[in-house]
């Protein structure tokens, strides 16, 4: 778990112009005066002389009470807003769910914004931990309007300025009880939805507001979109891996010494095109596998904010603001590849031909002659495998354990992780007149953000066990197959009366497509992979 926590406390010292003032009452209409965001000269945004767009509770109710993200994201000044879905965007990578702003392009960690003047929390994994504050908690119920500053405001407020201010002011004047509710529809998704209610009591001298609200994102595929994915012809980098479970590999055979030497050059595992892979010929062939369908658009999403506030005037020159929120947001099935690449590759612990293979082979994975999927395969394809190689190379830059059948630890389909965002807001302060001309305002605020997220990936060590013939099963009993076995990779391998199993990486495991529909003539249901043998190497990170 990760959190991030801001707390701030100070003063500051307010001019009012008297010119600005005396304007203000040669009009004939009533002007509201306010602390202009960006500066803290008193006055309103129409006259303030930095570039600040005001939008009101009817702005927002003519554009149809737009949710953060959707309002963030129609701004003319707004670019590169994160909300959606991050997953693709490597700057958001792993904080799915949480929503940012971007002004001028400068990056959303320059971009400040706040709630009724005062700082908020960061999101614990915004852009890599950058201080990109997340959006998509604020309590959109209680809000009545925004000031959007589009310049520079670092002299103001500091570093994180740079590229401008968002300023989520609440309602301050509200009487009554509100209940909000809507529906979008959204072709290929269940719709999105939302509920509010906001509680409210002014009087002469100060008010207070509740709020409380829910929004709904139901989860958008990939394949419900014909421009996300695209074919490898059309768009080649759109996700298209050539890293993948159908993959080349490396005859091995053994010295007289016991030395690992190759027995032949790479070949390719010839279930590639029939499974919807696109063939790569060359030196190191490879089958091309596009991930891109097994992800969404728009992840599953939940979000709940509770909001409270009072206002009190305490005398003629001093008035007092406290408010409180706390939001939940929750991402369930956040769904990703069936699996990645291994950013590291089995030791000679497990793998015995570390160290033994020439370097331009590549560090990878070693699949011995007695693993059933070999066998299988070399009977069908004795061209490919020697009949004395003792054993295949998979070179790790070539494969993935899992790809065009999707995952059997979630029901051959995606991979699935979470992520889940706490966050609590207390604010304090008292603001007055000194005189006509001198103004103060001294303000406490505590702020914290607590973030979950898990995935799943391999173990490669316990892949390269599995690949031997001593993988374990999820469920057995404790210790499973590396209890049983002798340590010294000569006895029990597949042995699964003792808990010891066999994975087979050749494509003769794997039925079909998951995703198109494509059918594998050369599927054997006796090679199939065991789920749970699965989930023992394909662990929660």
């Amino acid at each position: 778990m990760l959190k991030s926590r801001y707390l701030c406390g100070g003063s500051v010292m307010a001019v009012a112009l008297a010119l600005g003032g005396q304007a203000f009452a040669q009009q004939a209409s009533t002007v509201e005066e306010v602390v202009v965001t960006g500066s803290f000269i008193r006055g309103t945004p129409e006259d303030a002389a930095l570039p600040v767009d005001v939008i009101g509770a009817d702005d927002l109710a003519r554009q149809g009470s737009p949710t953060t993200v959707e309002l963030l994201k129609a701004l003319p000044v707004s670019s590169g807003v994160l909300g959606d879905t991050n997953q693709f965007d490597p700057r958001a990578q792993g904080s799915e769910g949480s929503g940012s702003v971007n002004l001028r392009g400068l990056g959303a960690q320059r971009t400040l914004v706040l709630i009724n003047g005062h700082r908020m929390a960061a999101n614990p994994f915004g852009q890599a931990g950058a201080g990109i504050v997340d959006t998509n908690i604020i309590p959109s119920a209680a809000v009545g309007r925004i000031e959007v500053l589009k310049d520079g405001a670092a002299a103001t407020y500091g570093s994180d300025a740079i590229a401008g201010v968002v300023n989520f002011i609440t309602r301050k004047d509200f009487s009554g009880l509100e209940l909000n509710g809507s529906y979008r529809y959204v072709d290929g998704s269940d719709g999105d939805y939302d509920g509010s209610i906001v509680f409210g009591h002014a009087w002469e001298n100060g008010n207070i507001l509740l709020s409380a609200g829910y929004q709904h994102r139901s989860e958008l595929p990939t394949t419900e979109r014909d421009w996300a994915s695209q074919s490898y012809f059309n768009n080649p980098e759109g996700g298209w891996s050539a890293g993948n479970a159908v993959a080349p590999f490396l005859p091995v055979t053994n010295l007289p010494s016991g030395a690992f030497t190759p027995a032949a050059g790479f070949a390719l595992d010839n279930g590639c095109a029939s499974l919807g892979g696109v063939v790569q010929g060359g030196a190191l062939p490879a089958c091309f596998f596009n991930f891109i369908p097994y992800d969404n658009l728009v992840e599953k999403e939940d979000r709940f904010q509770l909001y409270g506030e009072a206002n009190a005037d305490l005398g003629d020159n001093a008035q007092l603001h406290v408010e409180v929120f706390y939001s939940e947001t929750d991402v369930p099935e956040w769904k990703t590849s069936p699996s990645y690449l291994a950013l590291q590759t089995p030791t000679a612990s497990t793998n015995p031909t570390v160290g033994q293979l020439p370097a331009s082979v590549l560090a990878g994975y070693f699949v011995p002659a007695s693993n059933p999927g070999f066998i299988a395969y070399r009977n069908a394809n004795p061209t490919q495998i020697p009949a004395f190689a003792t054993g295949v190379h998979i070179p790790g830059v070539r494969y993935r354990p899992l790809s065009f059948g999707g995952n059997p630890a979630f029901d051959y389909g995606p991979s699935e992780g979470r992520r889940h965002y706490d966050a609590f807001r207390v604010s304090g302060g008292i603001k007055g007149q000194f005189n006509d001309a001198i103004g103060y305002d001294f303000a406490l605020t505590y702020g914290q953000e607590t973030g979950v997220r898990t995935g799943y990936d391999t173990v490669v060590s316990r892949f390269q066990l599995a690949l031997r013939g001593y993988g374990s099963l999820n469920n057995g009993t404790a210790g499973g197959c590396t209890a049983a076995e002798t340590n010294n990779f000569t006895t029990n391998a597949g042995n699964t009366a003792l808990g010891c199993y066999y994975f087979n990486p050749f494509s003769n495991a794997i039925a079909n497509n998951t995703i198109t529909g494509q059918t594998n003539p050369n599927f054997n249901a006796s090679l199939a992979n065991n789920p749970e043998l699965v989930r023992w190497f394909f662990q929660e990170v």
